[in-house]
């Protein structure tokens, strides 16, 4: 089986309109989208965890030389910055490492891609089984934001000249820590920046995609679409990866399938899914998990979490002793969808019963 997926670092559910965003204008992930399959639960093991080379059930290490199935190519497009990379033990698993990196001279961070992409696909064309993943960074600060796409996002905020100055510029490259949920400015601000950034993204994958269909791999090829973790805009007072609360904004990771042939084009599939499901296309689309257990380590402090249809639990492992404490943490799903109201306090049976779920599937005391 031929397949093309596409990992992001920092796209989170929330800036998507598969995932309900009415504000942002994403027309080449819509209809991406809308030719494929949409899986509402996708959520992170390790936010930030890049999958091994696979292909729809053809396990990584098979080989024609050992008697096995026919051996996979399997090809990585690096089209990240440097100081994003995984450790190089990730891209020795791969059987080529094609870098495409953003260049400062191009107009957009993926020209590079769009240039290396054909001559990519010339040299899988006469394979039968392959796996091209291609990884970007292009949502990760510091964001490619032009003015003109910005202005679109703050017309209305140079209504009220109180907050901003006449002229309101893009906030590319803000810092990681601590947000003031209260600065509404500084909010605004952050969140259209990051909504231009995504508009912009999703303009430029247009190429990318227009390449694969002249190429037939709308028809030959299954396309995913996923990201690694989403980047927190101040959601619960982070900016970025500083912590590792393991809320929806981090955790929760869009999926998108698009079949050979736009098969069970326009369906969703609501049932948990995680990364390690992507091994085999059929087990992803039939899959019937009851629960997902995260957990996280950064920055010296270590949470762990699961979610069933009805608890999001949250139970800190490590807290730095200059942070203030941070409890467990109970929200309802999936009315709570945004994990505001926090009730580990009037139930805290079921957060115990959680907890205990946790510490056995996990390892380890939670």
């Amino acid at each position: 089986m031929k397949v093309v997926s596409f990992l992001l670092h920092g796209c989170p559910v929330s800036f998507l309109g598969a995932y309900g965003n009415e504000w942002v204008a994403t027309p080449n992930l819509d209809r991406l989208a809308a030719e494929g399959v949409v899986f509402d639960a996708h959520f992170a093991q390790t936010p930030g965890q890049l999958p091994v080379p696979w292909t729809a059930g053809v396990p990584p290490a098979s080989s024609s030389d050992a008697g096995g199935p026919p051996a996979v190519q399997r090809v990585l497009i690096r089209s990240t910055r440097p100081e994003n990379d995984a450790p190089p033990d990730y891209y020795a698993r791969w059987g080529r490492l094609v870098d495409a990196r953003p260049i400062s001279l191009d107009n957009s961070p993926l020209d590079s891609l769009v240039r290396s992409l054909p001559a990519v696909l010339d040299s899988l064309a006469q394979a039968t089984d392959w796996h091209l993943n291609i990884e970007l960074d292009t949502l990760l600060p510091p964001w490619h934001v032009p003015q003109d796409v910005f202005d679109v996002y703050v017309e209305d905020l140079l209504e009220d000249a109180s907050e901003f100055a006449e002229k309101v510029e893009p906030w590319a490259d803000p810092p990681t820590g601590w947000f003031d949920e209260d600065d509404a400015a500084s909010w605004e601000l952050l969140h259209r920046t990051f909504a231009a950034a995504m508009t912009v993204f999703d303009v430029k994958l247009g190429p990318v995609f227009d390449l694969l269909r002249e190429r037939n791999l709308d028809r030959d090829a299954a396309w995913l679409f996923t990201a690694a973790a989403g980047f927190p805009l101040g959601e619960h007072g982070i900016l970025g990866y500083h912590r590792p609360w393991l809320h929806e904004e981090i955790v929760h990771l869009p999926l998108i399938v698009r079949l050979p042939n736009g098969e069970n084009a326009g369906s969703r599939i609501s049932s948990f899914t995680q990364p390690e499901d992507l091994q085999d296309l059929s087990r992803l689309l039939t899959t019937t998990r009851e629960q997902v257990i995260s957990r996280y380590t950064v920055n010296g402090s270590s949470e762990v979490a699961i979610r069933t249809a009805e608890w999001t639990y949250l139970h800190p492992l490590v807290v730095p002793d200059d942070d203030d404490p941070r409890p467990a943490k109970l929200f309802s799903r999936p009315d709570d969808r945004w994990e505001v109201n926090d009730v580990y306090g009037s139930h805290t049976d079921i957060a115990d019963e959680l907890a205990v779920r946790v510490q056995s599937l996990a390892g380890g005391p939670p």
